[in-house]
């Protein structure tokens, strides 16, 4: 069994490096991601099957990340950062975000992601 701090670091790596599906591995079954954005309001997906029939095609092309803050407690994990994002006419724009993560063997249970674009 991981510990939580290296789940955080697994997840985080494989979102930053796009690789969706390996990143749904680390999601149990019956998972509920609610999405706070400041320029799309609020989403919900419950469970993965709800998951895998996002396509994606108005998600921003995210990159750089900058992860400057982590906070572990027990099976609860918060990180902070930021990040550039490409629109699809290819301009960018700054990110900030926390994702509140809370994990039940292995798996995340409950995700939180709040994310306030920066756009200019």
């Amino acid at each position: 069994m991981a510990t939580t701090k290296e789940l955080i670091e697994q997840i985080n790596r494989l979102f930053t490096d796009g690789r969706m599906e390996a990143f749904m591995d680390y999601l149990a079954e019956d998972v509920v991601w609610d999405m706070y954005s400041s320029s799309s309001g609020h989403t919900r997906f419950n469970g993965l099957e709800e998951l895998s029939k996002m396509d994606g095609s108005d998600m921003p092309e995210h990159t750089n990340f900058r992860f400057s803050t982590v906070v572990i407690e027990g099976d609860m994990a918060s990180v902070q950062g930021s990040s550039t994002n490409k629109r699809k006419d290819g301009t960018e724009y700054e990110s900030n975000f926390c994702d509140i993560y809370h994990f039940k063997d292995d798996k995340v249970v409950k995700m939180s992601s709040y994310v306030v674009d920066n756009i200019k």
